[in-house]
C-alpha cells in the first residue's frame, strides 16, 4: 500500500467515524426527545386522573352531605310523626304538664340535644327526658342516660326536676333493647298496629332517676 492509499484510507475512516458520530448524536438525540415526550405525556395523564380523583372525591363527599342531609329529614320526619302521641303519653302516664319538642343547647363548646323533654312542677316535680330513634340499638339506651345527666347542666333552670327517660323507635324496638332498656332503668314506649303504647313497667323495674340539684 502507497503513501497516498494509507492517507486516503486513514481519511476516510475519519469520515466514517465523525458520520457515526453524527448518527449516534442523532440517535441520541431523537431518543431523549422521544423521552421527553413520553415523560410529558405521562405527566399529562397523571395530571388528569389526579384531576379526575379529586372531582371524584369532591363528588362522593357532595353525595355523603345529601344522603347525610335526607337522613337528618327522614329523623325529624319520623320524630315528628312520634310526638304527639309522645306527648299525650306523658301528659296521661307520667302526669307531664309542659311538653318541649326537640330542646337544644350550647355551652362551653359542647353541644345538647334531647328529642323531647315533658315536666311537671309542684307536688310532682318530674322531668323526662325522650330519645326517638328510627331504629332502636343497645347503645342508644346509654346515650339516652347521658342525656339525662346533661340535662341540668345546659339547663340550669331543670335541675330542680327530678328527672327520667323515655325512649321509644319507628322501626319497633328488639327483645334485646327492651331487656338493656329495663336494666338501666329506662321506660319504653312500643308501635303496635300502627299506634305508640306504653304498659308501665312491672314492680321489679327501677327507674334511673337523677335527682334534683340544689345549688
Amino acid at each position: 500500500m502507497t503513501d497516498q492509499e494509507l492517507k486516503d484510507l486513514v481519511a476516510q475512516l475519519a469520515l466514517d467515524t465523525q458520520a457515526f458520530k453524527a448518527q449516534l448524536a442523532s440517535s441520541q438525540e431523537q431518543a431523549d426527545k422521544r423521552a421527553a415526550e413520553a415523560k410529558a405525556e405521562a405527566d399529562k395523564r397523571a395530571a388528569e386522573a389526579d384531576k379526575r380523583a379529586k372531582e371524584l372525591d369532591k363528588q362522593v363527599k357532595e353525595l355523603g352531605k345529601q344522603i347525610g342531609g335526607l337522613g337528618n329529614k327522614f329523623g325529624s320526619f319520623t320524630e315528628g310523626l312520634l310526638l304527639p302521641s309522645v306527648g299525650k303519653i306523658l301528659a296521661e302516664y307520667f302526669g307531664a304538664t309542659n311538653f318541649l319538642p326537640r330542646i337544644r343547647s350550647r355551652k362551653a363548646g359542647r353541644e345538647f340535644e334531647a328529642d323531647a323533654f315533658a315536666y311537671s312542677n309542684g307536688e310532682r316535680n318530674l322531668g323526662v327526658v325522650v330519645e326517638i330513634k328510627s331504629d332502636a340499638e343497645v347503645r342508644h339506651i346509654k346515650q339516652l342516660r347521658q342525656t339525662m345527666e346533661d340535662l341540668p347542666v345546659f339547663y340550669p333552670e331543670f335541675a330542680h326536676l327530678r328527672l327520667q327517660g323515655l325512649f321509644t323507635a319507628v322501626d319497633g324496638i328488639s327483645a334485646e333493647v327492651r331487656r338493656e332498656a329495663a336494666r338501666a332503668g329506662v321506660f319504653v314506649a312500643v308501635i303496635t298496629d300502627d299506634m305508640l303504647e306504653f304498659t308501665p313497667p312491672d314492680e321489679a323495674f327501677e327507674a334511673f332517676t337523677i335527682l334534683p340539684q340544689h345549688s
